[in-house]
């Protein structure tokens, strides 16, 4: 080996170290702005209806939640990225995992892009800090590391990153090449990485393709690609629509914990990252096969239509909370008006709460307005990163 691949695997390994001091200090932004009432009441009041009735999410294999092989680190799930829209196979999972009310160390919380949680307009329908409110994290290798000692939750990734959710609906159910931190994690804590298929979320926005010149000139503005397809168009004229995707049922396939830590027969520090890139083909070769057979099983009714009609029609009396134009505006209200301290009781409906959602959150109306509502959405955007 050459002494200038020594120096590159030397300056490799060095970055895979994470002091003590590091997460300590990293404490307070990896909890900021998360509130664990704020979720909850968040799932129950929003999420729960728009989940229940356009995304009718089934769970295979979900009926207990996967235990730990190690009491002193988190599971790591990780799973397949789709759809070339909002991500919301990722929100609904979530959302359903929450309802469950597990006990601390059995629920999750999910690493995300930083693109997500930068611009304003990344965040749903421009609420503030929304992901971090709702439980996610930054994907970062500090974060990563804080999450892993702190061990107080479970880890979700999404291994693809952005190129998975932005693929193009030509690549649907394939794969993109996957970063390696979770395999990093699942080593050096030797903890099983717990892989689950999402299926039919790939339809979320049909027919939408990635062009790389275009991702590369709207990553300039903070988006991480741009969906060319009928939805995206419809956009331009209703800005709220850019924010939803079509009513896919989906479906979470969960799959054999992957032990990646007996994959290796040296410690952490000492591998190299082609070594890691090595595990995390093998990782993706293996989870490709499962999410093959799991969309050829599950993957046929991706919309069912029958079933959409059927939880409209039951939950008909929530229509404001499910029917995706009034999306922008529930949500926003409920941000404006949930008080921790009065609970529930805090989102009571009255014209004065109306009227104060719409007087402290007036860009909500942009999401209405057909063109102008873009300019509106972009000048806010500008302020709030201004003012950072």
């Amino acid at each position: 080996m050459s002494q200038q691949q020594n120096i590159h695997n030397n300056g490799f390994r060095n970055r895979l170290l994470i002091s003590d001091e590091e997460v300590e200090l990293n404490k307070e932004n990896y909890s900021r702005h998360f509130s664990q009432p704020y979720l909850e009441a968040f799932c129950r009041h929003v999420l729960s209806h728009i989940s229940n009735v356009w995304y009718r999410p089934k769970f295979v294999g979900f009926d207990e939640m996967p235990k730990r092989n190690n009491p002193e680190a988190p599971l790591v799930f990780a799973t397949n990225h789709s759809g070339m829209a909002f991500p919301w196979d990722a929100i609904v999972f979530i959302t359903q995992i929450a309802d469950r009310h597990l006990p601390s160390q059995e629920s999750i919380r999910a690493l995300i892009s930083p693109m997500l949680t930068k611009y304003p307009y990344m965040c749903p329908f421009m609420i503030d800090d929304l992901w971090f409110k709702a439980g996610c994290i930054n994907a970062s290798l500090l974060n990563f590391e804080t999450a892993m000692r702190l061990n107080e939750t479970n880890v979700l990734i999404f291994p693809e990153g952005i190129e998975g959710i932005g693929k193009g609906f030509d690549k649907k159910y394939q794969l993109q090449p996957f970063k390696t931190s979770f395999i990093r994690m699942g080593i050096r804590y030797k903890t099983d990485i717990v892989p689950f298929m999402t299926v039919n979320g790939e339809y979320n926005n049909p027919l939408a393709y990635s062009i790389k010149p275009i991702d590369k000139f709207v990553r300039k503005f903070g988006l991480p690609f741009f969906p060319m397809g009928p939805i995206i168009f419809l956009a331009i004229f209703q800005p709220w629509i850019f924010y939803i995707s079509l009513p896919s049922q989906l479906t979470f396939v969960i799959g054999e914990p992957i032990k990646v830590y007996d994959m290796v027969d040296k410690p952490y520090d000492q591998l190299s990252q082609k070594e890691l890139k090595e595990i995390g083909e093998r990782v993706r070769v293996k989870m490709q096969h499962q999410l093959d057979n799991a969309s050829h099983t599950y993957g046929k009714k991706y919309y069912n239509m029958r079933s959409l009609i059927k939880a409209a029609w039951k939950h008909k009396r929530y229509f404001l909370r499910y029917f995706p134009a009034f999306w922008p505006l529930v949500m926003t209200y409920f941000d404006v008006n949930y008080d921790e301290k009065q609970g529930d009781s805090s989102l009571k409906i009255t014209l004065w709460k109306i009227l104060k959602t719409l007087i402290k959150r007036p860009w909500v109306l942009a999401m209405y307005l057909p063109v102008l509502g873009w300019l509106i959405i972009g000048i806010r955007n500008w302020w709030v990163l201004r003012k950072r």
